[in-house]
């Protein structure tokens, strides 16, 4: 038959056995470490988001042509951008036009007669993108070709 006192001991003998088993994990945890399996779309962001693109500018690439092409300086680290175009104005109306761009110029299809104005993100992977550049200068494409 036990006694009172014998049973507190067995419960205090086994509460240290679960604190020193359960420190044990906790140790054991500290050290570990992540993996990323290949192919995996995990992306970290341990860095600022990418700056606006500067320089950006806008020209005709013929006066009688309907195209016109937009170069840009390169962001550290961007990996492709986005071009965006609006027949509003300067500072507003901007749409989507091309992604995934992997240099510093892109050109655009035969445009309407409109005038226009673009501006350019930059992107690291797939969802770390920079604020919108300024506009560019406008341009019109009008019958007679780009002004």
């Amino acid at each position: 038959m036990r006694t009172r006192s014998s049973s507190h001991l067995l419960l205090l003998v086994v509460i240290v056995g679960v604190l020193l088993w359960s420190s044990a994990d906790v140790a054991s945890a500290s050290s570990w470490v992540p993996t990323i399996a290949a192919g995996s779309a995990g992306e970290a962001h341990a860095q600022a988001q990418p700056s606006a693109p500067t320089g950006v500018s806008a020209v005709c690439t013929s006066s009688a042509g309907k195209t016109i092409k937009v170069t840009w300086s390169a962001v550290s680290h961007a990996t492709s951008y986005s071009i965006y175009k609006s027949t509003t104005s300067a500072s507003s109306g901007y749409t989507l036009t091309a992604s995934g761009v992997t240099g510093t110029t892109w050109t655009s299809a035969t445009l309407s007669n409109a005038t226009y104005w673009f501006e350019v993100a930059a992107s690291i992977g797939t969802f770390w993108a920079s604020p919108n550049s300024t506009g560019s200068a406008s341009h019109i494409i009008s019958g007679s070709g780009c002004v």
